[in-house]
Parts: structure tokens; C-alpha cells; sequence
């Protein structure tokens, strides 16, 4: 994974929380991949789980996980790899007691692969070949998520003291993040791990939809952000501010922010276009 793309972030969170839900694994993470090195870089673990797992931040060769036996063209997913031909091979597997694996590629705008979005279990876990495409489409999001970072050339990192680090800076506030929690307020909640079964997945239609939303949501994020900096130029306020004002009006007239926020960014370049007068501010 390129060394400017954070996974530290709601997006990431919430397509781990649906990756989790979607394939009942104990373990489910996103790796980052170089040449010949694979890096744990965020993980989500069912409540409860005591087994030897790995943590964020560890790194191993490549060559040693399933992850790589996957990206070279093996099947997607296996549930007893001890004894599958493949996957019994890496030394990943015995070490972690891994017996369930699936896992897609996560690639970036020219379609270098930078990534993996993958589960582990230590039983037996049939993932059905639809689930499979629901994880790729999760992947994309996570993609999509990568190469905007890298675009916009943001470096955002978890501090020490419980705030974030943006580039050089160290900050409690990351609007982007707070825009993108709200936007997906009630829609992706962290689920109870499903109960196991041999047949296909039941929820994968509504996980489809889940993956839609979150989709929307991150495109909605993009005017969203355009429109705390306008609000942030023209009302000479923080950009936290700008988007408490944004939602708090949005709210009180019973409208979308996506939308409120469209007509805000429309009227940087159009003084004709209405708004409330809380949003006008200094023209």
C-alpha cells in the first residue's frame, strides 16, 4: 500500500465492518503490498477472539502468506487449508492456525495491485462465490478511498496523544473523517458475527446494499468537503465550524446536507444561487 494512503479512517472502518459481516470470519483485514513484503495494516476481530492473531503493523514476506498464492492465481477462497495443494504451503498458515482464507486484490488507479482485502478463520467457512463479489466491490471502495488520498497528497496518521496527525500538524479535528461518520450515520453499524451455515448467504442482498451506500456516501463526502471550503473562505471559520453550521442548518430545515451542500459550492461561482442566510455569510 502506498506509504500516503491512511487506512486509519470511517471509510475503512465501515467496509471492514460489512466485510465482517458479509463473511462471518473471525478475523477480516486490509494488507498493503510491495514487491515481496505484506503489511497488516488494519484489522477487525470478533468480540471476544484470544487466538494468536496478527496485529497492525506487522509485516512478513509476501511469499509466506496466502495473500500471495491468491494475487499469483490461485482460488480465491479455501476452508481447510491445511489440506489444500495451494495454501497449505505458506508459512502464514500454521502460524496464525488458519483453516478458512478468502481474500480479492485491492488495486490502484492504473490497476497495480497495492493491497488485499481478506478474511481468516480457524474453522471451516464457505464463502459463496457471490459473497466473493461483494468483497471485491468492498475492495473497490477501498481503492477508491487510496488513489483520492494520494490525488489530493494528504498524510493523515493516528498521533500518539488520541488526535490525528496531518502531515506535519497535530490535530483533534479531521473534517473528512467527521463527514464521512455522519453521512454514514445508522446506515453501516458494526454487526454480531452471523451465525455459520453451508448455505449461501442470506444478507448478501442487503450487504449489496450496504456497499451502495457506502459508495454514495464517499462521493457525497466529496461535495461535502467542497462546501466546508467554501463555508470556511467565505465565513473566515475553522473547517470544523463550517460543517457544524452546515449540518446544524441542513437539520432545522429538514434537509439532506449533500444537498444543502451542492447549492453551496453552486454559489461560489453563482451570488444568485439562494441559500440560508446562515450559509451566506460574506459575499
Amino acid at each position: 500500500m502506498p506509504p500516503t494512503a491512511t487506512l486509519a479512517h470511517p471509510t475503512i472502518d465501515a467496509v471492514l465492518s460489512t466485510a465482517a459481516t458479509l463473511l462471518g470470519m473471525e478475523v477480516v483485514f486490509v494488507g498493503g503490498v510491495t514487491e515481496d513484503s505484506f503489511v497488516f495494516e488494519r484489522i477487525r476481530t470478533a468480540d471476544g477472539l484470544t487466538w494468536a492473531i496478527p496485529t497492525e503493523g506487522d509485516v512478513l514476506d509476501l511469499a509466506s502468506t496466502l495473500c500471495d498464492r491468491m494475487l499469483n492465481g490461485a482460488p480465491p477462497t479455501t476452508s481447510d487449508a491445511a489440506s489444500d495443494p495451494i495454501y497449505s504451503q505458506p508459512a502464514a498458515r500454521e502460524l496464525y492456525g488458519i483453516t478458512s482464507y478468502v481474500g480479492v486484490p485491492i488495486r490502484d488507479g492504473s490497476g497495480r495491485i497495492v493491497g488485499t482485502l481478506c478474511g481468516i478463520d480457524r474453522g471451516r467457512v464457505t464463502v459463496p462465490s457471490d459473497a466473493i463479489a461483494v468483497l471485491s466491490q468492498l475492495a473497490e471502495v477501498v481503492s477508491a478511498h487510496v488513489d483520492r488520498l494520494i490525488d489530493d497528497g494528504i498524510v493523515i496518521r493516528r498521533s500518539s496523544e488520541g488526535g490525528w496527525a496531518v502531515g506535519g500538524d497535530t490535530t483533534s479535528d479531521l473534517t473528512s473523517a467527521m463527514v464521512l461518520a455522519d453521512l454514514l450515520a445508522g446506515e453501516l453499524q458494526p454487526g454480531a458475527r452471523p451465525a455459520r451455515t453451508e448455505q449461501p448467504l442470506d444478507e448478501v442482498g442487503q450487504l449489496r446494499l450496504s456497499v451502495k451506500q457506502l459508495e454514495h456516501a464517499l462521493a457525497a463526502r466529496v461535495v461535502v468537503e467542497q462546501a466546508i471550503g467554501v463555508l470556511t473562505e467565505r465565513q473566515h471559520s475553522t473547517p470544523r465550524d463550517a460543517f457544524e453550521r452546515l449540518r446544524k442548518v441542513a437539520r432545522s430545515r429538514g434537509r439532506k446536507v449533500h444537498d444543502l451542500a451542492k447549492e453551496v459550492v453552486m454559489s461560489a461561482n453563482d451570488p444568485a444561487v439562494p441559500l440560508p442566510p446562515e450559509l451566506a455569510g460574506r459575499r
